[in-house]
């Protein structure tokens, strides 16, 4: 499955199609184009000479230029006759770069030159009139001429397919990061997709779609470089008719060419989160003489760390410091092949791998990667290859990581740092457990030979030899709990007032909430499972986001609640399939008794999706400092759309919550009803704290790593270094 990447960059977390069963295609250049020289004569005969790109006629006698002051970016369609029989200067932005040319054509301009304000790249379309696009470096010179010269003329020439520099990334293609969770990096590859031959349609339904007639293109995108994969993949599927999906992924990918791609700007080496494994070779991945290869069931198995999957590549989005994965070479030659494999890394980076692998014809060898990384600061992004040679044939493998730090923290610092012989610094290691689960750590802390540990200071760790050690439990945090509780008819825990729809006072319904919408507010400050608040994103499917969303909470299938899935943090006092555009309205408002404030969400006779049947209810949240938040009731008539209701509330986390009423179990409100959401402050996990003297040994400059691992909670060890002198006395 080939897919785009998309075409949002060059800003880094722009990558579509991020699933590791896909394979996602940049677009980078070929060394093909339709080039255009745009010649340029003021009065005094200067002359500008220019390279740019089409695929229209040229403008062959020269015709004044133009420039579109009142329009600059050639928005609107000019007046007729306002541009007849000149060239008209179009600058890129907002609008299609077709509807530029329409818009001046309607003008009766005899061509148009486009202008990148920026380095954005070359693009060939189907104009309405004879046009040439120049890029950013080209436009400011166009602009200079133009603004220091007079009666300026312009001809160019004709599309013609010209040689230019191949393997340039194309600005357009998105881009990887460092915050790509799931563990694979994207792309992972890059092929041709500017300036590329495609069918048109000679009826294009709009202007956009370019002039009428036109039976091909010349046009460029991810739409364009990923066909190329996709036909990669089907040649390789008839040369290999028993290779799976994942191996023909591995052949593309691991005989890319790397070397000499280059980012935009046609000099800065292109990396990963360009290019992936860098440009598609088709000759090369026919015959790689070795492939991973993946199941679909795995990427399942190992969602939440598929740096552990058998990928082409290897990511790791939270790298702790040390760790330890494998991946399986399968050989599909027809010969015994002795592999050299080699690793080029950052300086502070180091891999481990064998040095060579020996496979016979169709076996499959299993082999570790250690990747230490100890000292790249925290929140920094590496990139690495393990290369794979035999013979004539070289694989590559990228390796990426960011450098992080586990939910079982780690610090270390010795103060202080630079001590004389005979004197004592004092270290300090913290631990730090933030996750919810209960940690097995095992910390090892060995004192470098400059150091030497004075045992009797050592404090909350015990000693072994010049080495600090602690092995045990390190309790979790504890998150905040939230219930839910009938309060009808209690005068000191009900609401203020029951159910009192804010129509009563004047209160306009939110504008624009309709079906499956979220609709955020700041808001007073609130206290909901111990903490305050100050936001509120009110979902029309019957409950709101404490803290506010997007519209990936918005959700008309309800949950049970709690859930650690996506919306959290949920009040719901009438979760289903509901439809504000279709009847009835949501408010938001602030009522006081003189005394106090409530911050109210009121639906009123709110419509069901898929029946006439409607639904009032209200959340009152106190805005008086400590919690208040109840669910008032008035007219039901359904027990949810489809009978599918929730009734509840949870934490944050989702992790803690409970249901007063979901799918038909549980009391159903009625009129009149009054719930209160309770809850109970969580607690953070612990926090060990080890000190320790140690005194200056032998004159030098040290470095020394404190190690942790906590196999339960993370993979890998978290490696916290401080570096420190010894002087002579």
């Amino acid at each position: 499955m080939a897919a785009s990447a998309g075409n949002s960059g060059p800003t880094a977390e722009t990558v579509a199609h991020r699933g590791p069963w896909v394979t996602t295609v940049a677009a980078s250049t070929s060394n093909r184009h339709f080039l255009s020289t745009l010649t340029l004569t003021a009065d005094n005969g200067d002359t500008l000479s220019l390279t740019g790109a089409t695929v229209t006629p040229g403008v062959a006698s020269p015709l004044p230029v133009v420039v579109n002051t009142a329009d600059p970016l050639c928005l609107n369609p000019a007046a007729p006759g306002s541009f007849t029989g000149v060239i008209v200067l179009c600058d890129r932005g907002v609008n299609a770069r077709v509807l530029k040319s329409y818009n001046v054509a309607q003008g009766g301009a005899a061509g148009m030159i486009l202008r990148n304000l920026a380095l954005q790249g070359l693009n060939t379309d189907n104009h309405f009139i004879p046009s040439v696009h120049i890029d950013g470096p080209e436009g400011a010179q166009l602009g200079a001429f133009l603004s220091s010269h007079t009666g300026v003329v312009a001809s160019f020439t004709g599309g013609t397919a010209t040689l230019v520099q191949g393997d340039v990334m194309a600005s357009f293609s998105s881009r990887g990061g460092p915050l790509q969770a799931l563990g694979v990096s994207k792309p992972d590859i890059t092929a041709p997709g500017v300036q590329i031959l495609a069918g048109h349609t000679p009826l294009p339904a709009t202007s956009a779609g370019g002039l009428p007639g036109q039976l091909f293109q010349s046009i460029q995108g991810t739409s364009m470089s990923s066909p190329h994969i996709a036909g990669v993949a089907a040649l390789l599927k008839d040369l290999h008719p028993d290779w799976t999906p994942g191996q023909i992924k591995s052949a593309i990918m691991t005989t890319a060419k790397f070397a000499g791609v280059v980012k935009e700007d046609g000099v800065t080496p292109a990396n990963a989160f360009d290019t992936g494994s860098g440009r598609v070779d088709v000759a090369a991945a026919i015959n790689p003489g070795l492939t991973f290869d993946e199941s679909a069931q795995n990427y399942r198995t190992l969602e939440t760390r598929l740096w552990n999957a058998n990928y082409p590549s290897l990511y790791l989005p939270d790298m702790p410091g040390k760790i330890t994965v494998q991946r399986t070479v399968r050989s599909v030659d027809n010969r015994v092949r002795n592999w050299k494999v080699s690793v080029s890394a950052p300086a502070d980076v180091s891999i481990s791998v064998p040095k060579q692998i020996r496979l016979n014809p169709g076996e499959a060898v299993t082999f570790d990667i250690t990747v230490d990384a100890r000292y790249v600061p925290i929140g920094q992004t590496r990139f690495a290859t393990i290369t794979f040679t035999q013979g004539d044939k070289t694989l590559r493998f990228p390796v990426t990581l960011v450098r992080g730090e586990p939910d079982v923290n780690v610090s270390k610092v010795c103060d202080p740092a630079t001590i004389a012989r005979g004197a004592r610094t004092t270290c300090t290691i913290t631990l730090k457990n933030t996750t919810f689960d209960n940690a097995e750590v095992d910390f090892f802390d060995q004192l470098p030979n400059q150091l030497r540990l004075v045992p009797e200071t050592v404090v909350n760790a015990s000693v072994w030899g010049n080495s600090v050690v602690y092995k045990g439990p390190l309790a979790g945090a504890q998150p905040p709990d939230v219930t839910i509780s009938n309060v009808t008819g209690d005068p000191v825990n009900g609401s203020p007032a029951g159910y009192l729809p804010l129509s009563l006072f004047g209160i306009a319904p939110i504008s624009g909430i309709g079906d499956e919408t979220i609709t955020n507010f700041t808001v007073p400050a609130f206290t909901f499972a111990g903490k305050s608040w100050t936001r509120l994103g009110i979902v029309s499917n019957g409950y709101v986001v404490v803290g506010g969303g997007t519209a990936a909470d918005v959700n008309f299938i309800n949950q049970s609640l709690p859930d650690a899935q996506r919306p959290n943090n949920v009040l719901a006092p009438f979760w289903t399939d509901l439809n504000p555009a279709a009847g009835g309205a949501v408010r938001i408002g602030i009522l006081t008794d003189g005394v106090n404030r409530w911050l109210i969400v009121d639906f009123e006779a709110v419509r069901e999706y898929s029946t006439p049947r409607t639904a009032s209810f209200q959340i009152w949240i106190g805005i008086n400092g400590v919690q208040d938040i109840s669910f008032t009731y008035g007219t039901i008539q359904g027990n949810g759309d489809g009978g599918f209701l929730t009734v509840g509330a949870e934490n944050e986390f989702g992790n803690r919550g409970q249901n007063y009423y979901v799918d038909g179990v549980g009391t159903l409100p009625a009129a009149g009803t009054e719930l209160r959401v309770n809850s109970v402050a969580g607690a953070p996990g612990e926090t060990r704290v080890i000190t320790y003297q140690a005194v200056g040994y032998r004159p030098g400059k040290w470095s020394n790593c404190g190690i942790m691992c906590a196999p339960n909670v993370f993979q890998g060890d978290n490696i916290a270094c401080f570096s420190g002198e010894v002087t002579p006395r």
